[in-house]
């Protein structure tokens, strides 16, 4: 069978052909999959991994069955493999490819495609675990839980994620490494030199306006409603509080149902929604602080971004929240709507992103919010202390080697 009849060939993959060999040239052979490799989140860290790690050491092949996208592209300008399965014949195409690549390692972010044959084939496997894992319905959850006979070792972003599949899905805990996200920091202090910043006319604000981003994915497990909720408290007393929301479209129907009750209740002024933007940090330096009221978080690049650029934060306590903000230094921690991260579930958690409603936690986050615009000068000062965070702890350099002290630990040599 040739390569056309089992795989559709993206301009960005590859494929190993039958006829190819692979050298043995001394570096760990490593697989990493991943469900699409476009944008968001977990993307980004598949990205800044595979541009980091030692290129004398490790020999790379990125696998997913999804769209290569923007993120996908730039690995591959940096002549990373990249190998998109096809839907029909997947398992025989990754088995031939496992055949052909011999990985010593494999790597897994969200994504379930190889376990079985990791498995047939002795690979060892590290699993990431981006997120509280909330949002998994019963199906999908039991998937996870018997997957766990191929996993050799988790990586978790964050204590609460790491504590939510301990108690959740069951999972040894003493399999579990818990390593926090961390930003490039030559890559952002490349692009804080050569910042453009955004005008905000452009989006319909004011000078005078105090303008909260939230950059994150058009993913209603972000909040969004709860920040509906806040926001028509607000214009009571303060019409110049804004709240720009920049990030990618997940579910089309919801993003609509959104907007639509955005424009109800008459606050498309106020909560503008312009999607996607590619260089953030020039959203970030015509905005005065970061907002993100999500219900649920691993460990967010937004937020180490935000940091990064010296913005004040309000956060909920989810994911690597309260590891960050300590004793109001940075910003204000919220409580979430549930309690504790590990008690929450997929019905609950569904109930409060899609359906809109009046949330127990929004006169909170009123409250936080009309803080920071009444005290604009206080919060800019703390919001500069994030970066020294960032140098001092979530530096991807340092994160990096984390993993890589791992892989090696866990790596099959002899593959």
């Amino acid at each position: 069978m040739n390569q056309t009849e089992i795989c559709s060939q993206p301009e960005n993959s590859f494929w190993i052909s039958t006829n190819d060999t692979i050298v043995d040239d001394g570096r760990t052979r490593v697989i990493i999959e991943l469900p699409s490799f476009d944008k968001g989140g977990m993307e980004k860290v598949v990205l800044d991994s595979v541009l980091a790690f030692k290129k004398s050491k490790y020999s790379i092949l990125v696998v997913t069955q999804g769209s290569i996208g923007y993120l996908g592209t730039i690995a591959a300008k940096h002549n990373i493999s990249i190998m998109q399965l096809p839907t029909i014949g997947m398992e025989y195409a990754y088995g031939r490819l496992i055949k052909k690549f011999r990985p010593h390692l494999s790597m897994s972010h969200f994504s379930f495609s190889g376990y079985p044959l990791f498995q047939e084939h002795g690979i060892p496997n590290i699993t990431f675990i981006h997120n509280v894992y909330a949002f998994l319905g019963l199906e999908k959850k039991d998937l996870f839980m018997k997957s766990d006979v191929a996993v050799t070792h988790y990586i978790a972003v964050s204590k609460n994620a790491a504590d939510y599949i301990t108690k959740n899905f069951f999972i040894n805990p003493e399999k579990i490494t818990i390593i926090p996200n961390g930003i490039s920091i030559s890559e952002h202090e490349n692009r804080h030199k050569n910042i453009v910043p955004a005008k905000r006319e452009t989006f319909g604000l004011k000078e005078n306006d105090y303008v909260f981003l939230n950059p994150a994915s058009y993913n209603l497990h972000k909040g969004h409603y709860l920040m509906t909720d806040a926001m028509t408290t607000i214009l009571k007393t303060h019409n110049n509080i804004k709240i720009l929301c920049v990030g990618n479209p997940v579910n089309s129907a919801h993003l609509t149902k959104l907007k639509d009750h955005i424009k109800h209740n008459g606050l498309e002024k106020h909560i503008l929604m312009p999607g996607y933007v590619e260089h953030i940090e020039n959203i970030m330096v015509i905005c005065d602080a970061v907002l993100m009221p999500s219900f649920i978080e691993g460990w967010s690049i937004a937020m180490n971004e935000a940091m990064f650029y010296e913005k004040p934060l309000i956060l909920t306590d989810t994911g690597g929240a309260s590891e960050v903000i300590k004793e109001n230094d940075i910003g204000i921690l919220l409580p979430n709507e549930y309690g504790k991260s590990e008690t929450l579930d997929s019905k609950t958690l569904d109930k409060l992103s899609y359906f809109p409603h009046r949330y127990r936690t929004s006169g909170e986050l009123v409250r936080a919010m009309i803080n920071f615009a009444e005290n604009r000068e206080f919060w800019k000062k703390r919001g500069a202390l994030g970066r020294e965070k960032i140098y001092q702890s979530y530096s991807f350099t340092s994160v990096v080697n984390s993993y890589e002290c791992i892989m090696d630990k866990y790596s099959k040599p002899n593959q």
